[in-house]
């Protein structure tokens, strides 16, 4: 009988270390306003008119919108894009409250941060890389604040759309 407890006991006691492991790949994800966020569902998309690549991202109620440079072989990865400055490059985030659309964009003719697009992987059509930046309220509406901050941003093997 002995015997049978220990052998209980024991089960009892292993069966409680188990190691759930979690991998975000593919992802895009940082922090907004000092908070974790995360988009649900992604992809990029390439405009061979402009040679840039779109990448959208979506949660509930929010979209993360980053406009980027194509790589090519006079301007190959990593290419640092800073915002604000009247480039082609641009983030928008937009998020419903109130059953009001409020819009967000990086401003013009000031640097409200970077995109930098570290892979472009033609092949398995995926890109990586960093973000971070200031977007601002374009309607000025007091349902929403003046600026949405975003640091430590990443994509990772977001998907091109063709």
């Amino acid at each position: 009988m002995k015997k049978f407890i220990i052998l209980f006991l024991a089960t009892i006691t292993f069966s409680g270390c188990t190691e759930e492991i979690s991998f975000n790949n593919p992802a895009v994800q940082g922090t907004k306003d000092n908070y974790f966020w995360r988009a649900q569902s992604f992809s990029a998309t390439i405009d061979p008119v402009t040679n840039t690549i779109t990448l959208e991202a979506d949660s509930q109620f929010e979209t993360l919108t980053l406009k980027m440079p194509l790589p090519s072989a006079t301007n190959p990865c990593p290419i640092t894009s800073v915002l604000g400055t009247g480039s082609a490059s641009e983030a928008t985030f937009s998020y419903i409250v109130n059953g009001q659309n409020l819009i967000y964009t990086t401003g013009a003719n000031a640097q409200d941060g970077q995109i930098i697009l570290s892979e472009y992987d033609p092949i398995n059509k995926t890109i990586n890389g960093t973000f971070r930046f200031n977007s601002f309220n374009i309607a000025n509406s007091p349902l929403g604040n003046p600026i949405v901050n975003f640091t430590q941003g990443v994509f990772y093997k977001v998907p091109v759309l063709n």
